[in-house]
């Protein structure tokens, strides 16, 4: 009984004495190398997310990683960039089968996301697609959620993400009308991210400012996220919106012009099983709406005069309560198209005007956003 005890003692040490040696050979190598990976390291970062994205410069020290100056290319075109990602992880957590990245820090990036005239989001990064030639199954991305832990993928634990001094141009194509929105001092904070996705909520919390209108426009959310089945919770909030900015979003068919205006709008927002369902209010604060359209002219498809007048009885200032809700999967459904016909429902019983006809749909527009960003977190860890 004595001498197993001994035996088994024995054994823990050889053990442990094993591991301290193979630690200290790793810690050896990491040091005498960190000189001289960086290039190595950079050549690898540029493989992994394309041809279309170069870096910098790429330096390494004990438990830090520090990529400078990422430019992400499309079609020749500088498309985003960033001056410099630092990655702070546990190097002696690969030991345990598991690399655990305790923060991860974003400086001032720059970003142009387009949606194209058929409604597609286009990424600066390239996401991972299914092979040329390869049949697309129904079903696939079922399949692919019960194997959502592939077989040599290494298990990667990020802590926190931050973004930092980040600004994003928005251009959306498939209106009549193009629109461009420039958001400014953009903040990202992502907690708990896992690789391969598990079940478990990813929190998040987003700020920015968007430039360009007469007063100064905030926009603020906070969530969180399900990776593995895309369930999502969020609740935004939204302040001092010039609604010149959103003119071809909200004018429907025969609208007069809009001049001037804001909003504020709070809404909170789920996504089951690709159902989204988003009850929200609007506050229209000082609108101005032009002439042009004569005596028949109407805003979100109600007579013009008729808004003007509650206006002026109202402090001029609208409150609007809404329902967005739709089938994601549904190709006919549309979020701009739902939103707008749902704002001139909520205004026509504000002012007691029938609805018939009001919920005509507005032309164009797509639904891909919410689907490129959840695509966008997720393909960072393919």
């Amino acid at each position: 009984m004595y001498s197993e005890s001994v035996n088994i003692s024995n054994k823990t040490r050889k053990r442990l004495i094993v591991s301290g040696i193979v630690a200290l050979c790793l810690v050896v190598v990491v040091l005498i190398l960190a000189g001289l990976s960086g290039q190595l390291l950079k050549a690898q970062i540029e493989k992994t997310l394309g041809e279309n994205v170069k870096a910098g410069s790429v330096s390494i020290s004990w438990g830090k990683v520090i990529i400078e100056d990422l430019n992400f290319l499309r079609d020749g075109r500088i498309v985003g960039n960033v001056k410099s990602v630092t990655i702070k992880a546990d190097f002696m957590s690969i030991l345990e089968d598991k690399l655990t990245i305790s923060r991860v820090e974003v400086d001032q990036p720059y970003f142009k996301l387009v949606i194209d005239t058929k409604g597609n989001l286009l990424l600066p990064v390239v996401l991972p697609v299914e092979k040329a030639g390869e049949p697309k199954q129904k079903g696939r991305k079922k399949e692919l959620q019960k194997d959502a832990k592939p077989k040599d993928a290494t298990p990667v634990e990020v802590k926190t993400l931050a973004l930092r001094g980040g600004k994003v141009d928005f251009e959306d194509r498939s209106l009549a009308r193009p629109v461009i929105m420039k958001f400014e001092n953009l903040m990202v904070d992502i907690h708990d991210i896992a690789y391969p996705f598990s079940d478990q909520w990813t929190d998040f919390e987003v700020s920015c400012r968007l430039a360009g209108g007469k007063q100064k426009s905030t926009v603020n959310a906070m969530g969180k996220m399900n990776l593995l089945n895309e369930e999502t919770k969020v609740k935004a909030v939204t302040k001092n919106i010039d609604l010149v900015l959103l003119r071809p979003y909200v004018e429907k068919k025969g609208d007069v012009g809009i001049e001037r205006g804001s909003i504020n709008m709070n809404m909170d927002t789920s996504v089951i099983k690709n159902h989204i369902r988003a009850p929200g209010t609007m506050v229209i604060r000082d609108l101005q709406l032009s002439f042009s359209g004569g005596i028949g002219g109407t805003f979100l498809g109600v007579p013009r005069s008729m808004v003007l007048s509650f206006l002026k009885n109202n402090n001029n200032e609208i409150n609007l309560d809404f329902v967005l809700e739709g089938d994601l999967n549904n190709p006919r459904f549309n979020i701009r198209e739902n939103f707008a016909t749902r704002l001139s429902v909520s205004l026509a019983k504000k002012l007691g005007v029938s609805i018939l006809g009001i919920g005509e749909a507005v032309a164009g527009g797509s639904s891909s956003i919410i689907e490129g960003a959840t695509k966008a977190l997720k393909g960072l860890f393919r």
